[in-house]
């Protein structure tokens, strides 16, 4: 069995948007005078969309002001986010060998192309789902099985790679293998969603990939 596919997550696991994250969430809440959470806590919220996390946070059904000043803040502040030590590597080392690249995120597209290219590593993803690609963002794998359609690969050639549950849930969903990353906003406990292999740095993927028996 040969992996021809490969799908990223982009928060926490091709860059590093930990700033760029907790700031927007921190200006946004302190904007609209509401509680603070503290970053351990909102790291427990990360990988879902931006609307179900401000429900979450402010008790609130509408939260169409807090997502604005969200995003306001980051189209500012681009730069806070950056390529993981490795990520540059690890995708040009997978697209060396032929392996189809996609990223499929839970954020706008707008932003998170703007951070993939700030970050120098957008023109080495083939394809990419943004939250507006999807009428259903993960865990709900549609966004895995476009990705999968576009490149034309079955689930069994593929992998989902991701620092969130619903990262390795979406996997699981759509029944590709799974690699769960522990330098994310999640840690050590994506290894609790038991995906097919953990990885402390983004490099260990390309040996995961070409040396695939599972």
């Amino acid at each position: 069995m040969k992996i021809q596919a490969v799908l990223f997550d982009v928060d926490g696991t091709l860059i590093n948007t930990s700033e760029y994250i907790y700031r927007a969430y921190e200006h946004s809440l302190g904007r609209h005078n509401h509680d603070l959470l503290s970053r351990e806590k909102m790291s427990l919220l990360m990988g879902k969309s931006l609307e179900d996390t401000y429900r979450e946070i402010t008790g609130l059904d509408t939260v169409n002001p807090f997502m604005d000043a969200h995003r306001e803040y980051q189209f500012e502040n681009a730069g806070l986010a950056v390529a993981f030590p490795h990520s540059l590597r690890t995708l040009e080392g997978l697209h060396a060998k032929g392996i189809s690249i996609g990223a499929v995120t839970t954020r706008a597209r707008d932003t998170a192309i703007e951070t993939l290219e700030e970050a120098e590593l957008y023109s080495l993803i083939d394809f990419f789902i943004g939250f507006e690609d999807v009428s259903a963002p993960k865990p709900d794998p549609e966004g895995i099985k476009k990705a999968l359609d576009f490149f034309n690969v079955h689930p069994d050639d593929a992998i989902m790679i991701g620092d969130s549950p619903v990262d390795v849930e979406a996997g699981k969903n759509a029944k590709t293998h799974t690699v769960g990353v522990t330098y994310g906003f999640h840690g050590d406990r994506i290894a609790e969603t038991e995906p097919d292999y953990v990885v402390d740095d983004i490099s260990e993927i390309v040996d995961i990939v070409l040396n695939f028996d599972l």
